[in-house]
């Protein structure tokens, strides 16, 4: 028996209600079971043949991790393709079907900040530059503190400024740390990267850069797990961690940072927090740095393993608009103040409640 609609004219794109399926690789049987139908009514769905009715179409919504509106308009497809870098024998297939939403949901994120922008007629302009693969992690490093201003300082509000380079960049919680980043570069959207929100913000940081460089030399869609620790290879995934080494912790900055501290050979776990703050790292990071210029005593930074101290100062910034970014968020108000989206599709684009949407309009009008 079927518990949809039989209609003429569908109003459901069925190749849209396939794909989110197909990117999460659930069958036709798992599904038919979460909503009580039968594997027939979702392929009836997905040919157009029949109707879901409203719940049952919340319930898809749900299950892929989507928005409605997403099965009633076309829209650009994901990566076909994800290159797992990072843990042997990773695939979609044997991620979790919690992790491979996350996935689905940071498309998600990328597809609705891009139905903001056109709404509001402000595309983004894509200024990050491309590099082939026999340059240099050096070379690039370089030629992005260049372009950043950047000397041989730290760079502050590294997010901001690579968002400004016309970056799409999400957070989102990963199920038991499966990854650390996610990259592609959309035909639609642009360079996107999704980042592991319970990462510290030295890590998630080391982990942006890490994804950058992979869109700088055209990896193509990169699922990466990022260990704290990479032994030298030639593989793709050095070459991206080195990227991120060269650009967030430069040589001639580093060490004289370091000299004027005036810090031993085995310098505290509070002396190396306060040092990695300031440059935006993980402590683990700076020391492995430091050990390469051999300023401090070589495998004294696996000592530090066992106590992570947290010395990021903590942020009165709702957690929903951290995972966001500014950017986002920004976009999102202006496109729902000028009365181009309602307070409920609002509402979904930040992924509150209307309660709370209702809560931050009037706090933004005030």
């Amino acid at each position: 028996m079927t518990n949809g609609t039989e209609s003429k004219e569908s109003v459901i794109i069925g190749s849209q209600l396939q794909r989110a399926r197909e990117l999460l690789q659930l069958t036709l049987e798992e599904i038919a079971s979460k909503l009580n139908v039968s594997p027939q009514d979702i392929l009836g769905w997905e040919k157009e043949r029949l109707q879901p009715n409203l719940k049952q179409l919340e319930k898809l919504a749900e299950l892929y991790g989507r928005e409605i509106d997403y099965f009633l308009k076309r829209t650009p497809p994901p990566p076909e393709r994800i290159e797992f870098r990072g843990k042997h024998g990773q695939t979609l297939k044997t991620l979790s079907k919690e992790t491979r939403i996350v996935l689905a949901r940071f498309d998600e994120m990328c597809r609705t900040a891009l139905e903001f922008e056109t709404l509001l007629n402000k595309r983004l302009e894509v200024k990050l530059p491309h590099f082939k693969e026999s340059d240099s992690p050096e070379i690039i490093a370089q030629s992005l503190r260049k372009k950043f201003n950047a000397d041989d300082k730290p760079i502050t509000e590294l997010r901001t400024i690579l968002e400004n380079e016309g970056v799409r960049i999400f957070e989102y919680p990963v199920p038991e740390d499966v990854f650390s980043g996610f990259s592609f570069w959309h035909a639609e959207y642009g360079p996107c990267v999704l980042l592991n929100a319970e990462e510290t913000k030295g890590r998630k940081n080391f982990t942006l850069v890490h994804e950058i460089a992979h869109l700088l030399y055209g990896h193509g869609s990169s699922l990466c797990y990022i260990p704290l620790k990479i032994e030298p290879h030639r593989d793709l995934e050095y070459k991206a961690h080195q990227v991120a080494i060269e650009l967030l912790l430069p040589e001639r900055g580093v060490i004289k940072d370091f000299r004027r501290r005036n810090l031993s050979k085995t310098p505290t776990q509070q002396e190396l927090g306060k040092m990695s703050y300031k440059w935006g790292v993980s402590i683990q990071a700076l020391g492995y740095r430091l050990e390469n210029f051999r300023l401090i005593e070589k495998g004294y930074t696996d000592t530090l393993f066992e106590s992570k101290p947290q010395f990021f100062r903590r942020s009165r910034t709702p957690k929903w608009e951290k995972q966001l970014g500014k950017k986002f968020v920004i976009t999102a108000f202006e496109a729902y103040q000028k009365g181009l989206i309602s307070t409920g599709k609002l509402a979904h684009g930040l992924r509150i409640t209307i309660r709370e949407a209702m809560k931050e309009i009037e706090k933004r009008s005030n």
